[in-house]
Formats: structure tokens, sequence, C-alpha cells
């Protein structure tokens, strides 16, 4: 049978001597093509990176595998026209993984079973490359779509006054209805995804936007941005963050979520799991189908996508279909008292809720109506579970369900899926699950620990304002009794003892009153931050990372003994002060792989220290931990390549010169 185009996997290598930072000559690489089975198919030692792509495009292999993607581009935004240039059924994937927890090929080698002896060369390494991402390891990289945003609102502001003011803001109206009719019109015509979302208003529309799922060179010569008195059309790209990476090949325990949706030009956003717990709640102007998506991929698998009106905007309805989730709609629009209800039943139940507007309050309710309508039979399933003395993963029971599983037939599903697991025999697929649901638990407890930290700040706030409405009365009572004393006919000396004594303990109390007050703004504030960093983290925008005064051995060795920096989960750590830095600590920061994050620039002391010493900026801290933006673990990466490949050099010239000694000792003895 022949080898189809699918069942190819490439796996390329950069040659020594070059570097994809010359402007002077073009990099060269070792391709290699294998079979699923990893049979060679066919190997080219050295070919230039033009020779490159027009093999791939020949071949079209389904992955093209390397062990540093930083070898085929300089920076992101040049990888990813390199991406771009691939066709479009070839995946790009890193084989050594991504961030702390990368290795290098001979590791992940090792780790499927792979013999590897010495050192590698260029077509070797090519070799293993596709081997290991024939496996299913790796990270694949993602570009993240482009969107442009068409803005339709009025021309210039109306002033007051009069019936002629009326006629006018109509006419504003209707021009901005038409508009925005005109738009939709040329984008329906020329087939772009997009949605809409516009606020109405008497006579046509306030407002308009429109997120067009399309880089804006796309819409050159069909909308152009313009503005007269009545109505004004603004056109703008939306910079995202242009590639991510994903694991290639292990599944990631699935978690079901029901997710309620209030549109319009603020957009509600509300996360629920199938047990009812809210996991994240938020409302935006910036929130448009594909950040939708993203929050929810990065969060679980969504099974339902809920509004609070019987008619779905679009937006609802376009949303439910990419994410193959089932669409929840009330029988009727849900009353104002309705979902007072529900929020009310979920508070009592979830006292942390901060709900900030009503575009959050609906997009909650819409999502807990939606779980209500299931639980019941959840109930029922788990009870059944009870009865099974098996480990059966409920929340793969509970998605099936509500995606229309009967309770028998997703439980029997569950069953054979244990049945096949306990045949299999390969260790490698069992240990690198067990590796990504750890990571997953340990990103949940994180999310936990954060979450009853702020129950305990509200529960704080709500004894601080309850002491202050104590005090407030105590005051008014003192202020009372002080006016009565002093309208007192009896002048004598106990009087006016009493008399100094309120006035003093009135003082007091202000004085603490002052300090409560205070206390609280500061409790507030660390509440309100928390949340931010605690969005940000569900977002997978930010990493945690220990945070340290300075690189005492003592405070490293406890950071190691105390965290799960072992296991790379904390490879990481942030540091006020490096020096001094003595050799003891150089020593175990290479041992267990830790890199620095600093806000001081070090230049190349990492070359020196062996060790990735990486300068960032706006780190927030809390407690022990500091919180930065998720792309430094490119830069850790690049830096911890950078390393091995001056180890790499530093041994093999080592090696050199000792066999130069040998040589020249075996010279002098033979004359």
């Amino acid at each position: 049978m022949s080898t189809t185009r699918k069942d190819i996997v490439a796996g390329i290598d950069i040659l020594p001597g070059y570097s994809i930072r010359s402007s002077n000559r073009q990099p060269h690489y070792a391709l290699v093509l294998v079979d699923l089975d990893g049979n060679i198919i066919d190997s080219y030692e050295d070919v230039s990176f033009a020779r490159l792509l027009r093999l791939v495009w020949e071949h079209k292999p389904s992955i093209m595998a390397i062990d540093n993607v930083f070898e085929l581009a300089e920076n992101v935004d040049e990888l990813r026209k390199i991406v771009d240039m691939l066709p479009p059924q070839t995946k790009l994937v890193q084989v050594t993984g991504w961030g702390p927890e990368a290795v290098n090929v001979k590791t992940i080698a090792r780790k499927i079973g792979l013999e590897v002896h010495g050192k590698l060369s260029p077509l070797r390494t090519a070799y293993l490359s596709a081997l290991i991402a024939s496996r299913g390891e790796g990270v694949v990289v993602k570009l993240l779509e482009e969107k442009t945003k068409i803005i339709v609102t009025r021309g210039r502001s109306v002033g007051h006054g009069g019936m002629s003011y009326d006629r006018y803001r109509r006419s504003i109206r209707a021009g901005i209805l038409n508009v925005t009719k005109t738009v939709k019109k040329i984008l329906d015509q020329n087939g772009f995804d997009y949605d809409l979302v516009f606020r109405k208003s008497n006579g046509g529309l306030e407002k308009s936007i429109f997120t067009v799922y399309a880089p804006r060179d796309k819409l050159y010569g069909l909308i152009k941005p313009f503005k007269n008195k009545s109505v004004r059309l603004i056109v703008k790209p939306v910079y995202t963050n242009k590639v991510s990476f994903e694991n290639a090949g292990a599944e990631k325990p699935r978690k079901g979520l029901i997710i309620g949706i209030d549109p319009g030009i603020s957009t509600g956003i509300a996360v629920i799991d199938l047990d009812g717990t809210p996991l994240f709640l938020h409302s935006s102007k910036n929130f448009d189908r594909g950040e939708i998506l993203n929050i929810v991929s990065s969060m679980g698998e969504a099974v339902i996508v809920a509004t609070d009106v019987s008619h779905p905007p679009e937006l609802v309805k376009k949303t439910a279909s990419i994410l193959n989730a089932q669409l929840y709609l009330p029988p009727r629009d849900m009353a104002n008292d309705e979902k007072h209800d529900l929020i009310n039943k979920l508070l009592k139940k979830y006292p942390w809720l901060d709900i900030q507007d009503t575009h959050e309050r609906d997009a909650l309710a819409a999502a807990y109506k939606a779980y209500l309508s299931i639980s019941e039979k959840i109930k029922q399933a788990l009870l059944k579970i009870e009865d099974i003395d098996l480990y059966i993963n409920k929340e793969n029971i509970k998605i099936n369900i509500v995606r229309g599983k009967s309770i028998a037939e997703a439980i029997e599903e569950e069953i054979e899926k244990l049945l096949n697991k306990k045949n299999r025999s390969n260790q490698i697929t069992k240990d690198k699950t067990l590796e990504n649901q750890n990571t997953v638990e340990d990103h949940s407890r994180k999310i936990k620990k954060l979450i009853n930290e702020i129950k305990r700040l509200r529960a704080y706030i709500a004894r601080l304002e309850n002491k202050l409405k104590e005090k407030d009365r105590l005051i008014e009572d003192l202020v009372l009794e002080l006016k009565y004393v002093k309208k007192s006919t009896i002048n004598n000396d106990e009087n006016s003892r009493k008399i100094n004594l309120l006035i003093y303990e009135n003082k007091n109390l202000r004085k603490k009153l002052e300090e409560m007050e205070e206390k609280l703004v500061e409790t507030r504030r660390k509440y309100i931050e928390l949340s931010k960093l605690l969005e940000e983290i569900i977002r997978d925008k930010e990493i945690a990372v220990p945070h340290i005064p300075n690189l005492s051995y003592n405070s490293v060795r406890k950071i190691i003994n105390t965290s799960k920096t072992k296991n790379t989960n904390h490879s990481i750590i942030y540091v006020d002060e490096i020096m001094p830095l003595d050799n003891d600590t150089i020593q175990i920061l290479r041992k267990y792989k830790v890199a620095i994050l600093t806000e001081k620039d070090y230049g190349q002391l990492y070359v020196d220290l062996k060790v990735p010493v990486i300068k960032v900026k706006d780190a927030k801290f809390y407690d022990k931990y500091a919180f930065i933006k998720k792309d430094v673990l490119s830069l850790v990466e690049k830096q911890w390549r950078e390393i091995e490949e001056i180890i790499a050099e530093e041994q093999y010239e080592r090696v050199i010169k000792l066999v130069a000694e040998y040589q020249e000792k075996r010279k002098k003895s033979s004359e």
C-alpha cells in the first residue's frame, strides 16, 4: 500500500555554522521524512530554506517537527510568517515541549523508548524529531485569528433643546442604521465571518460594532472609514498574541462547562461547571466570539451555551455552533424578578460572588437556569455511580448526559474505557496522562486557593463594616448623653468628670473609626488586585512564580524543598536582588534547572552562570508569589537553549583539548 501524505512526518534541524539571525546567507537544514511506523521515506543532509519549503509542499506532511522553532525564525512575528508559508494541513511541532517543562531531544527520545548515544548529528536530530512527533509528543504552534473592528457611531455630539434637536437626533440614529445595514450587506456578499452587536434607540441605532474574523487588509476596497455630520465609520485592526503553543498529543482531562452570554455593546460572560459552581464572571466592551472561545478553551469543554432571551442573538448561536455545545433558551424571555431570585440563590451558596453590572447578572442567571434544567438528571447519575465499586470518571458521565446520552449509556461507555485502559500495555501513555492530570490539578489548586483568599477577605470586610456600624451607633448615643448632661441643671464635679470622660471616649472612638476605614480601603484594594490576578490566571495570560528577596543559599533551598521545583512545575523564581551570589547557590540553581526573573538588566550574566537571568517589567506581587505575563516562558526557553549549546560546545572543546594533549604525550613518548 502506498504511503499517503497524511501519514508522512517531516523532521528538520539547522546545520552547524548557520544562524537564522544572519542577514548574509540563507540557513540550511537537515530533513528526514518518515511514515508513522518510523520508516525513512527520504532524507536530505543539506537543504536551503527555500528548498526545504519546496520539499514540504511537494510531500505535504501532516507534521513538520523541530527541536526548537526559533531555528526557523528569530522572533514570534517571523515565526508566524513561516507557519503561513506551510501547507494548510501541515502542523509545526516543537518536539521538546515549551516553557519550563521543555527538555532536550535526547531526553524525550529516551522517554519514549528510543536508544540515543553520543553527540547527535543534524540528520540524526531531524530523524529523532520526526519519530517523537509521530508518537504524539511535543507542542503545536497555533496561529491565533486576526480580527478587524468596524464601528458605526454618530458623527458628532448633539446639543440640547427643542423639537429640531429631537428630529436631528432621530436622523442620526436612522443614518447609523442605514450604514450598519450597508456594511452587513457587504460582509454577507463577500462571505466574511463576523459578529454584530448594537444599541437600539427610537428611530434607529445609537451605535453598532462589527467584529470581522479577518485581517484588515482583506477589507481594503470593500469598506472604507468615513465621517460626515451624522455618521462616522471606523475600521481598525485588533492586535492579539499571534502565536500560541498547545500539546500535540496528550489529551486534557475534560471539565464540562455551561456558558452564559449576555451580548451587546458590553458583553457579559459567565462560566459555571456541571456542579453549578461559578468559575468565571466578567463583562467588557472588548468581548467578542474569539475572546469567549479563548476563555472557554482554557477552562474546559463547553457543553451548554445559554442566554436569557427566547430568541438568541447571532453571537450566541455562532458561539454554541463553534463549541459544538447545546443551545439553551428559556421558553420565554427571563424577567428581572426571575433573574434576581436565581442570583440570590447563588449568592447564598457562594457569598464571595462579585456581580458588577446587569450584563454579568444576566449572563450568570442564564447559565444557572440552564444548569437547573439538567441538574436532576446529573444527580440521578451520580447516585447510580456510588453503587458501582469502580473508579469511573464522573465528569465524563456528566458531559455525556448533557450531550443527550441516557444515564445507562454514559456509565457503560466509561466502564468500557476503564476496561480498555486496563488492557493497555503502553506505560508511557499512562505516565503522560498522569503528568497532564497533575498539571491541571495543580493549576486548579492555585485557583481554589485564590478563591478561598477572596472569601476570607470578603468576610473580613463584612466584619469591619459591622464594627463600623456599631461604633457609629455608640458615638450617637454618647453625643446624646453628652448633650443631656450639658443641659442638666445640677452642676457638680461628678457631671464635669462625666463630660470629660465622654469627650475623651468620643475622640478615641473616632480615631479607631478612622483606622478601621483605612483598613477597609486597604482590604478592598487587595481584593480588587487579587480578583484581577485570578482573572488573568484563569484566562491563562499570567503565571505565578515564587518570589524571594535575594539569592541566598537558604532562600533558594527553601523554595526547592517546599515547592514542586524538582518536577519543573516551579522552575522559575522572581528575585529582588541577585547579588551577592555564591557558588553553592549557582550549583543548586543549575542542578534543579531554576531560571531567574528580576527587574534589573544583567545582560550576558546568564552565559557565565549557565542559568537563565531575564529582566521582566510590570510584575505584580501577592503573598509569596510574583505574577508575570506568560510571554516570559518563551524567553526562558530561549536562554536554556543557548545555555545548552554553550555547555555542549565547551564540553566538545574540552574533549578536543584532552585528545590533543593525549596525542602530544604519545608523540613525545614515541620519540
